[in-house]
């Protein structure tokens, strides 16, 4: 209690006697209501509290749930750098292919008639008999052996 309190209390008088009941009246409320305040400041101090280790709980959940999900992307990685791997090597394959010349279905046949037409020419007699360098030709390829026609060993291929 306060020095001024007790002073005033200690300073009372006989014709003060109808106002002690006043303010034992007005003590008594007083009380009641800081009694009231220190409840409800407890009362809301256990909320804060509970409110705090809920907010904890969720951020904790939370964050167990991201370190998952990022757990999850880092295995789902190399299959997904696999995947782009693969389709970056077709998509080179494929643009390899369009760079390459374009290789003729009777590549072999092509080499055999040039080589008989520069390097071993064919006597005059002997394209005339056949009906010309087009029927000797295709005679001659059709007389060979087809593994001997692609083979590195046919001397056309060697050229």
């Amino acid at each position: 209690m306060s020095a001024d309190a007790k002073n005033a209390i200690l300073n009372l008088t006989v014709e003060d006697i109808l106002q002690i009941e006043e303010l034992m009246t007005l003590l008594k409320e007083k009380k009641k209501e800081l009694k009231e305040t220190v409840v409800a400041s407890k009362k809301a101090e256990k909320e804060a509290e509970k409110l705090a280790a809920k907010e904890a709980r969720e951020a904790e959940k939370l964050m167990k749930k991201k370190v998952k999900d990022e757990m999850k992307q880092a295995a789902a990685a190399p299959k997904h750098l696999k995947k782009l791997q693969t389709e970056l090597l077709k998509s080179v394959k494929k643009e390899a292919k369009k760079l390459e010349p374009p290789k003729a279905k009777n590549a072999a046949f092509q080499k055999f008639c040039s080589y008989y037409s520069k390097v071993e020419p064919i006597p005059k007699a002997e394209l005339d008999e056949a009906g010309g360098k087009c029927a000797w030709n295709k005679a001659r390829w059709e007389s060979l052996e087809e593994d001997y026609r692609q083979g590195p060993d046919a001397p056309w291929n060697m050229v």
